[in-house]
């Protein structure tokens, strides 16, 4: 487990929890991922994974001695990290001005704020790329979806989402909403084109996606990816970016 993912975030509740809502949170979780509900030897493994480290988050936050010297520790921690960033405003005499200062007090709490929702956001992103990896999609999209709640800002985030939609089966309309807006964020990166087009694909949605994998031929003739999706649907790649823009040039009169 990623040091940077707390015990809170593994049990997926607030810091302030009430002993009542960590027990509920594990007690679900534990129902929920329990290795006996395995289907077979490589899904038990995982779960014996998740169930392991969902055990041992319990372990400290339900005991109030543990979980107050866990939490201590997680503090300092965070502290250094935000007293690292922090100025104090002073006049060049070297005294404070206390209205400047209270104003600069208000932006730094604001700004800690954001921060704050920014490493939460970075934590939940990691442990929905941790539980992906062992096949649990559906715990993946809630990480994906707090990730994106503090952090909306990163295109990645909502790739991610799509793809661990994609793969639990989730709402077609929410998961081409999020890799579209993937797209829109990084509209340079053929990968979220590419996703979006195999979410098209998967939906029946041939000539959509045909469109997107030509799209990302235009950009890069050399996808291959994009290449064996047309391939599939019994479309021939064109030229690439190179016939695209000769095909402009005919369609404005310069070209042969």
């Amino acid at each position: 487990m990623s040091p940077d993912i707390t015990y809170y975030e593994i049990l997926d509740v607030r810091p302030g929890a009430s002993d009542k809502e960590i027990k509920q949170a594990y007690y679900r979780l534990a129902r929920d991922l329990h290795p006996d509900k395995a289907a077979n030897k490589e899904e038990r493994k995982k779960y014996e994974q998740l169930f392991a480290e969902i055990s041992k988050a319990y372990n400290v936050l339900k005991e109030k001695s543990r979980r107050a010297e866990y939490d201590r520790a997680f503090k300092r921690d965070e502290e250094k990290k935000i007293k690292a960033g922090q100025k104090v405003a002073e006049k060049k005499d070297g005294t404070k001005d206390g209205t400047a200062v209270r104003k600069k007090e208000k932006v730094a709490k604001a700004v800690d704020r954001s921060g704050e929702r920014i490493l939460i956001a970075r934590r939940a992103y990691n442990m929905g790329m941790h539980v992906m990896k062992l096949g649990d999609y559906d715990q993946a999209v809630g990480f994906f979806e707090a990730a994106i709640n503090n952090d909306d800002s990163e295109a990645v985030y909502f790739y991610r989402l799509a793809m661990a939609m994609v793969h639990g089966r989730k709402s077609f309309s929410r998961t081409v909403e999020s890799c579209n807006r993937a797209v829109e964020m990084d509209p340079y990166n053929m990968d979220y084109k590419l996703l979006l087009g195999e979410i098209y694909e998967k939906a029946g949605g041939i000539s959509k996606a045909k469109d997107i994998y030509e799209e990302i031929l235009k950009w890069d003739s050399t996808h291959e990816m994009a290449r064996q999706h047309l391939a599939a649907l019994g479309f021939k790649a064109g030229g690439g970016a190179k016939s695209f823009f000769k095909n402009i040039l005919k369609k404005l009169g310069g070209g042969k």
